[in-house]
């Protein structure tokens, strides 16, 4: 249908088909960061994971810890109140 117009016909169908194969290729590479989007998501998701579980242990053992030195001072204090 363009042609008709001769040599601005010709530019047109050019210039259209340019624009499509760079929305093909824009299109291709946004499909591609968002695949890399939920993948590097769902990668932090589990790192959030596994440094809360590490925290927590840690945490737990900290918290052992310092009820396990509270306890000892009340140890000495008593014993040296007594003696």
């Amino acid at each position: 249908m363009l042609v008709q117009y001769g040599a601005v016909g010709a530019v047109a169908v050019m210039a259209i088909a340019a624009v499509r194969v760079l929305f093909t290729r824009l299109q291709a590479a946004v499909d591609r960061e968002a695949e890399r989007a939920d993948r590097l998501e769902e990668e932090l998701r589990r790192l959030n994971e596994t440094v809360r579980n590490d925290y927590i242990g840690t945490i737990a053992t900290a918290a052992q810890a310092i009820s396990d030195a509270n306890r000892a001072v009340a140890d000495a204090l008593a014993a040296v109140r007594r003696g």
